[in-house]
């Protein structure tokens, strides 16, 4: 049905002529957003809905092409919802007030570094002389560094942010995208969130597949052609025995995330799509169809969205992690941590002397700007 389109097959031509083409509308998104917000409870809907929209054309026109930018219709809707949810919380507070913050904290996380500027000056200057107030939830800040030191990390305010925006992400969609290269501590990030819950009294169970290492049918299934028996595969299992709380699962399991760690190919993401989108059903050959529960989570850590379809990219949220928002100190400290148990502190002393002396920043930043016989992570 769509020609070209990654992941699907064109029609053949003699099934092609029993069909007639037709035009497709675009959708007023101005009036779905004024009347979105009208539901969510404004009263200015009307103006604000034209802000809202004039904000994403713009940031759709002015910032990088980006692959994991989306500014359709599934965005929206997911922002409204999260200021709907604001302006509840705190029914005194201005409307445009509510809807700047909203619009700030929901897109913030997936605006790469060099977009940042413009994205700011693009918000001050549709809501002028409203503060830059991000409402910061200062107590699971508190137990995200505990839980970090737990781990034996850095609790430093780079990566106790980007945990907390997981934690925000997670509230509105039901499916998120974790993107950035390898070794800015993308894993570490989903499990000092787990591990955060977990502590806090809200069991959080994962279960980690690498989609890559496997067929599509040994992911999702398949029938025996000659026999018409139906072989399960590894994420229908995960799914069905998650929804029926079959061990290791229990109903006790307050949060119950699927982590797939590997690239995004259309020949496997593509099946997710109702998983992803508000059916939250996964449909297989065989016919079933295994619902998500409320307490289930679909969490994509991924290095790039490249080969991803449009579809698949406005159906999750998404958190972009930067390479200078965690960058090397952490690792080098953490690693560090070992020597200071040795009491005269001569081993800490020669290594920070070392990293400082050799690593300086000009030096690293020197780096970049070079080009490599071997592929190189760039943190």
């Amino acid at each position: 049905m769509n020609p070209g389109y990654a992941g699907r097959t064109e029609l053949p031509e003699n099934l092609k002529a029993l069909f007639r083409s037709c035009a497709m509308v675009v959708p007023d998104i101005v009036l779905i957003c004024e009347n979105m917000l009208m539901s969510e409870g404004f009263s200015t809907a009307k103006e604000l809905s034209k802000k809202f929209m004039t904000l994403y054309f713009l940031s759709k026109s002015l910032l990088s092409a980006q692959v994991h930018y989306d500014w359709g219709l599934r965005a929206v809707k997911s922002v409204l919802r999260q200021a709907g949810g604001l302006k509840r919380a705190e029914p005194d507070v201005p409307e445009d007030y509510i809807l700047r913050r909203g619009l700030k904290d929901f897109n913030w996380p997936k605006i790469i570094v060099d977009d940042r500027s413009i994205f700011a000056g693009l918000i001050n200057d549709l809501f002028p002389g409203i503060p830059d107030e991000s409402k910061i939830d200062l107590e699971l800040q508190a137990k995200v560094r505990i839980a970090t030191k737990e781990e034996g990390h850095q609790a430093e305010d780079g990566f106790v942010l980007k945990v907390v925006q997981t934690a925000e992400i997670l509230v509105v969609r039901h499916c998120m995208f974790i993107i950035g290269n390898p070794g800015c501590a993308k894993s570490t990030i989903w499990k000092t969130l787990a591990k955060t819950m977990t502590n806090d009294g809200i069991t959080t169970i994962t279960d980690i597949v690498d989609p890559k290492a496997v067929t599509a049918d040994e992911l999702y299934g398949c029938m025996n052609p000659k026999t018409k028996e139906w072989k399960d595969g590894v994420l229908s299992v995960i799914m069905r025995d998650m929804n029926k709380n079959n061990p290791p699962y229990k109903p006790s399991h307050k949060y119950k995330w699927i982590i797939l760690d590997g690239d995004v190919d259309p020949d496997w993401i593509e099946s997710l799509n109702t998983v992803m989108d508000d059916n939250k059903v996964l449909t297989l050959v065989s016919q079933e169809r295994i619902p998500m529960t409320p307490e289930m989570r679909m969490i994509l850590e991924i290095s790039h969205l490249k080969n991803a379809t449009p579809a698949t990219v406005s159906r999750g949220g998404v958190l972009f992690v930067n390479d200078s928002d965690i960058g090397t100190r952490p690792y080098y400290d953490s690693w560090l941590m070992k020597y200071k148990k040795i009491e005269n502190g001569i081993p800490e002393n020669v290594f920070t002397l070392a990293y400082t002396h050799y690593l300086a920043d000009s030096f690293t930043d020197d780096l970049r700007h070079k080009s490599h016989i071997t592929p190189i992570c760039d943190m």
